[in-house]
């Protein structure tokens, strides 16, 4: 016979199984189309007309009128939905994440029933869209209000009298009454992975702070394996001194320790903090590997350990490699691929770059001034400094290829259609500016460049 204990196991284990992102796709009430508190005669009059009209595939769900499924379930779903609903101990769980509707035999207060189908609602609104982030709060702060209710588990305790199932008893309502607020953190979790911003707002929700913490690094954990993963390969590459494979791997390393910090802040979680710290002791190990053959490569890598290092021993050796390392002369600075900077792969932006400052300058002078077309040539030549600053900045030089060609994309798309759409006399002072600028570019880049390097 079982246990209290038993009783509460399965009841909490129900609750794990269904607690994701389909939460309230799959709920059984949800999918057929009946209330939580349909009588088991309802249940099987239901089962029998829907599946006997998809069978014959003259008939379609009609689902919940409130609140529709993002799309009809298939026959499958149908069915698993109804299977579902067989074990009152199973379906005493489904019945908590859809409408309680209005009191009948319950007894319970309006108010409560209203407040706990308000946060089914925008629960389950945020799970179907997935981007408005204001759904999310309003979710946790609905859901909160229902918890707090005094009468909210005097509710089920009716449902599970009504069920009338031996596998249920007080045991049953306590179990789920200590795992409901963790499962409710569960399908935020699951999607925080791809949508770290959801991470953050895992704090709205009113609950133990442990919950929350746990649900963090439960979200984090993926981002913390690749971690583990990539810091063990570098270190291996490092060991067998095929210190340039090492460096082009240690790459993918910032990018994630800036995701685990939006999952886990390191100033809030010390095994965080940890992470964020090993990703600055490779890449300050990978720039020491490169001093001797590849040296703006290595200082590269150096200054960018700088800004993820945690510990302050650390950071106080890797300040002193940099500063026992030789700045490379602007003729040497050169990206991690060995291109020059101007063509790297960051040259479409580069373009743009080029292109915007060259159309603001023609435009403010040739077009509000109306200044002559030598006039905008020579502030072209004059001011060339202020794009190579650009170009040279820390900011834009830590930009992603895919961002790059992204902006290179947008800015031939804009001169194409300054092309096509502007007569030619509009178009003169530009176009001798960006003649004058490519001539006189690369000398300016060589003294911005070199200037930025005896700082």
């Amino acid at each position: 016979m079982p246990t209290s204990q038993d009783r509460s196991r399965v009841a909490v284990v129900r609750l794990r199984e269904i607690a994701g992102p389909d939460l309230y796709r799959r709920n059984p009430f949800r999918v057929i189309g009946l209330a939580t508190n349909a009588k088991p005669a309802q249940v099987r009059a239901q089962r029998h007309l829907l599946l006997g009209a998809l069978e014959l595939g003259s008939g379609t769900v009609p689902g919940d009128r409130r609140l529709a499924l993002p799309r009809p379930p298939t026959a499958q779903e149908v069915r698993a939905a109804f299977d579902a609903l067989e074990r009152a101990d199973h379906r005493l769980v489904d019945e908590l994440f859809w409408w309680w509707g209005e009191p009948g035999a319950c007894g319970c207060p309006a108010e409560l029933h209203e407040v706990h189908d308000d946060a089914v609602e925008a629960h389950a609104k945020a799970l179907d869209t997935e981007t408005d982030e204001d759904l999310w709060v309003d979710a946790a702060d609905a859901w909160m209000d229902a918890l707090d209710h005094p009468r909210f588990w005097d509710h089920v305790r009716h449902r599970m009298k009504v069920l009338s199932d031996r596998r249920m008893d007080e045991s049953t309502v306590s179990g789920l009454g200590q795992a409901l607020p963790g499962a409710l953190l569960v399908p935020q979790v699951a999607l925080a992975g791809t949508r770290p911003r959801l991470a953050g707002l895992l704090d709205t929700w009113d609950v133990p702070a442990a919950l929350v913490d746990d649900a963090r690094r439960t979200a984090a954990a993926p981002t913390s394996r690749r971690i583990d993963e990539l810091v063990e390969e570098v270190h291996t590459l490092l060991v067998d001194s095929a210190n340039r494979a090492a460096a082009d791997r240690v790459d993918e390393l910032p990018a994630l320790a800036e995701l685990l910090e939006e999952l886990a802040p390191h100033a809030r979680y010390r095994w965080s903090a940890r992470q964020r710290n090993r990703t600055a002791v490779m890449l300050n190990n990978c720039g020491l590997a490169l001093k001797t053959t590849d040296l703006p490569r290595a200082v590269a890598l150096m200054r960018r350990a700088l800004a993820f290092v945690v510990e302050q021993s650390d950071r106080a050796t890797i300040e002193d490699n940099l500063a026992t390392t030789p700045t490379p002369r602007w003729d040497q600075q050169q990206p991690a691929h060995g291109q020059n900077p101007v063509l790297s792969p960051r040259w479409p932006s580069n373009l743009a770059v080029f292109a915007a400052f060259i159309a603001a300058v023609t435009a403010f002078l040739s077009g509000l001034l109306d200044a002559p077309t030598w006039l905008t040539v020579v502030a072209a030549v004059l001011f060339s400094w202020l794009p190579m600053r650009v170009i040279t900045a820390g900011w834009y030089r830590s930009m992603g290829d895919v961002t790059t060609f992204v902006v290179g994309g947008l800015a031939f798309v804009g001169g194409w259609w300054a092309y096509r759409e502007l007569p030619f006399a509009a178009l003169a002072p530009f176009l001798w500016s960006c003649l004058a600028f490519t001539l006189v570019s690369p000398f300016v880049y060589a003294l911005v460049a070199d200037g930025r390097n005896h700082r």
